[in-house]
């Protein structure tokens, strides 16, 4: 485990406190606020990457493709024959 110092707002921090019965039932609720609040944080990092990867990706295929300099219109119009090619092979 690692121990971190941190500066709290007084206030807050005494408002809060009311709230339990012990400073260690507190220390313990706020453990487990901080490590929910990094576990989101590293999930969202994780996605992050994760579509950072995908994008990079896609970007490969469409320089392999030769696609990469179409316009949003030139691509929007290969999506409309593709749909319509699929659609009448049904």
């Amino acid at each position: 485990m690692c121990t971190y110092n941190i500066t709290l707002n007084d206030e807050v921090l005494s408002e809060t406190r009311r709230s339990f019965a012990s400073e260690s039932a507190m220390d313990a609720w706020l453990q487990q606020q901080v490590e929910a609040l990094l576990v989101t944080f590293n999930a969202r990092q994780a996605a992050k990457a994760r579509a950072r990867q995908a994008i990079e990706a896609m970007r490969r295929q469409s320089e392999q493709n030769g696609n990469a300099q179409m316009s949003l219109d030139e691509i929007n119009n290969e999506i409309r024959l593709a749909r319509k090619a699929r659609k009448a092979a049904l």
